[in-house]
């Protein structure tokens, strides 16, 4: 079965020194475009992350938003800039003196070092994330399977909404088929009923029987859409194999929708009959409705 482009996923692992979520939403677009946000210190497994997305997500526009916690000790490192610390001690030095204040003890002056800016910096943690890879790998498929039965249950239903207007494009296809003999002979016999009275308004000889044949063999050539219509039977019958199938179809299912629309548009330029040209209008707007239902399909 077909799936939409449009789904979300959550998944989260939760272990002793580390945490970690992710959330992923897609929507339809025509190629597939991951846009993923993630702490900087995961970086060095970002692309273990995205191959894990790309290989179940085929087509769509993908956000996806992790967010993790590291609260160990090992891998931490702060480092000291040694010159602006100093240089923060010599200044209250100089401002301690020119006020002829006090000093307090040095305690208190190594504290308020301290909490100045960019003094303390905590650095980049050496975090073993070889061994916390396990745990997040779980919590992204976790994501993942709750997308795609999402996206799955979502492409079952635009499948059968589809599906159902295919079979009224097939009836309608179907009823010009049967219509199409009918023009040429309401055609003769509007010729052969409008030539009998000009001749007797002319009170001229009898009816030339081959003429009649001869302009009614022309015009059945002109509006004959047999052509067309066995085109479009095959566009039709390729569409519903295409809705019974697992992989990507969309960007098929769309050329196909063209083809259709292309097939009824040169169908009604050769009908010359008002009825099939009503049913031909009412199936442009089935395969309309078709197209937009597609438009979310991977």
């Amino acid at each position: 079965m077909v799936q939409s482009m449009t789904g979300y996923g959550r998944g989260a692992v939760v272990e002793k020194d580390f945490s970690f979520s992710i959330e992923i939403k897609t929507v339809n677009h025509r190629y597939t475009e991951l846009n993923l946000r993630l702490p900087r210190f995961l970086n060095p497994v970002e692309n273990r992350i995205r191959k894990l997305l790309l290989a179940r997500i085929q087509r769509g526009h993908v956000d996806v938003f992790i967010n993790a916690s590291y609260t160990g000790t090992e891998g931490r490192k702060v480092t000291i800039d040694k010159g602006l610390a100093k240089a923060y001690h010599d200044s209250l030095e100089e401002l301690t003196s020119l006020l002829q204040v006090p000093a307090e003890t040095g305690q208190q002056e190594l504290f308020f070092i301290a909490n100045r800016p960019d003094v303390l910096v905590p650095a980049e943690a050496d975090i073993d994330l070889d061994s916390l890879w396990p745990g997040m790998e779980n919590a992204v498929n976790e994501a993942l399977d709750h997308l795609v039965a999402m996206r799955r249950t979502e492409g079952e239903n635009i499948s059968r909404d589809v599906a159902a207007r295919i079979g009224r494009i097939e009836s309608q296809l179907e009823t010009l088929q049967q219509r199409a003999p009918e023009t040429v002979k309401a055609y003769r016999e509007r010729l052969t009923r409008q030539l009998k009275e000009l001749l007797a308004d002319a009170g001229t000889g009898p009816l030339d029987e081959s003429r009649i044949i001869q302009e009614t063999a022309i015009y059945a050539d002109r509006v004959n859409v047999t052509e067309e219509m066995v085109r479009l039977h095959s566009h039709l019958d390729q569409f519903n194999r295409l809705l019974a199938e697992e992989k990507p179809v969309g960007r098929r299912m769309d050329f196909l929708v063209q083809e259709m629309n292309r097939e009824a548009n040169t169908i009604a330029s050769k009908a010359g009959d008002a009825q099939m040209i009503q049913t031909i209008v009412d199936m442009k707007s089935e395969i309309e409705k078709v197209r937009e239902q597609i438009q979310n399909i991977q």
